[in-house]
């Protein structure tokens, strides 16, 4: 029964990118808010925890103004599907008119450097069109760390959208061999660390004023390594299109022990927490963020 949910699940997606793919910026959000109702609809388990980690991070709000959140969030879930299950077909002179980013060049100069790079990132927005549009905008190929889906199918299509510009990807499980060689060959790697960590593996550090439970691995690759860090966080304009700025993640300050690790990791969750409180909407409420905490 699972297999044949899977395949009906992942025909509805290529569906929907074919839908979507001949769609304006405009009809796209649309289609991808009347998916985002039908998410809410069937995810009641979801939509609680949705709720309940917006009133976490925003105990001062009212039940509507969370309530308002909630769906938003939702919407952008929806238009993430619409927008990724189309992704594949859009030219590279389509893409500057979804995505423009501030300081691109940022990018290339820490590429240049040829000490290898981190880019990272959150499950906000849509992550999925920053990852494609930087390596196409840039030709630099970016090997992307990516949490496999329980839907094979669908991973194996999602996967195929995401390389179809020249970037590769990588399960994090099996990840850890290929993303030191390729930092230590001077390459790109693309990551998020948004999600809920390990409780007695990764770090706790404050996230909304609670110590929350982390991943460590970037900082410790971008220490170990000696590798830039870049974070960007695309936000969704009135037009439906991004605008995503280029920041450095600075770490020349920190050692590489405990110490420095929980600092590096801490100031990635400040500057995380910064884009939320800006745009809530637009972060995926839906994950028990808050699993592990002390």
């Amino acid at each position: 029964m699972k297999t044949i949910i899977d395949f009906l699940i992942t025909q509805l997606l290529v569906f929907v990118g074919s839908i979507s793919s001949h769609l304006s910026i405009s009809k796209r959000y649309k289609l991808g808010c009347t998916i985002g109702i039908f998410f809410k609809l069937i995810s009641s388990k979801r939509k609680k925890i949705a709720y309940d980690n917006i009133k976490t991070a925003f105990p001062g709000e009212s039940d509507s103004w969370i309530n308002a959140i909630v769906n938003k969030s939702y919407y952008n879930l929806g238009i993430i599907v619409s927008e990724v299950s189309a992704m594949h077909t859009f030219s590279e002179n389509y893409l500057h008119n979804i995505i423009k980013y501030n300081n691109l060049d940022l990018l290339k100069a820490k590429h240049k450097e040829g000490k290898g790079l981190i880019l990272l990132s959150g499950h906000f927005a849509n992550w999925e069109i920053l990852a494609y549009s930087a390596g196409l905008f840039t030709q630099i190929p970016i090997l992307i760390v990516v949490k496999p889906q329980k839907n094979s199918s669908s991973d194996k299509i999602i996967n195929h959208y995401r390389t179809k510009a020249g970037n590769t990807v990588i399960s994090m499980y099996k990840a850890a061999r290929e993303i030191i060689k390729t930092l230590q060959g001077g390459g790109v790697i693309a990551m998020l660390a948004d999600q809920s960590a390990t409780s007695d593996k990764d770090v706790y550090v404050d996230f909304f004023g609670k110590p929350t439970a982390t991943y460590k691995a970037p900082a410790e690759l971008a220490l170990k390594f000696k590798v830039p860090v870049i974070c960007a966080f695309p936000v969704r304009q009135p037009d439906n299109t991004y605008i995503a700025e280029i920041q450095e993640l600075k770490h020349d300050d920190l050692a590489e022990d405990e110490h420095g690790i929980f600092e590096l990791t801490s100031r990635y969750a400040r500057m995380l927490e910064d884009a939320i409180k800006k745009n809530p909407e637009l972060w995926v409420w839906q994950h028990r963020r808050w699993k592990h905490t002390i």
